[in-house]
């Protein structure tokens, strides 16, 4: 019999230090657990995070490319305008020219007549 206690005492202890071991790998486990459930949480808060950075780097670039877009569409319309300008005033010239040549012709007919007005 007590032999039979004392295999019991041993089996027990046995049991117990097994327990303890399970008990002390659970808590481990737990803490490894806790671990990676905040490490997923921290990545998906930094991911949402770069997320938004990238969102609002979008939206910025998407408005600098509209103000570039006017800006070149409004330099396209002021060199047409300034062509437009320079067409119109090379085409004034030419009409101002052929007016003083009209000019300087009728004072050389409005001369000859004068001339001959004189003499006859």
């Amino acid at each position: 019999m007590k032999e039979k206690n004392v295999k019991m005492a041993d089996g027990l202890l046995g049991l117990q230090h097994s327990y303890a071991d399970l008990n002390k790998e659970y808590e481990e486990k737990t803490k490894a657990y806790e671990g990676l459930i905040q490490k997923q949480r921290a990545e998906k808060d930094y991911t949402h995070k770069i997320k938004q950075d990238l969102s609002a780097a979008n939206k910025e670039l998407t408005m600098r490319i509209q103000e570039r877009n006017t800006a070149l569409l409004a330099e396209r319309q002021w060199k047409n305008l300034y062509e437009d300008i320079k067409r119109d005033k090379q085409k004034v010239v030419k009409r101002l020219q052929d007016l003083q040549i009209q000019v300087n012709v009728m004072e050389h007919q409005v001369e000859e007549t004068m001339v001959i007005c004189e003499e006859g």
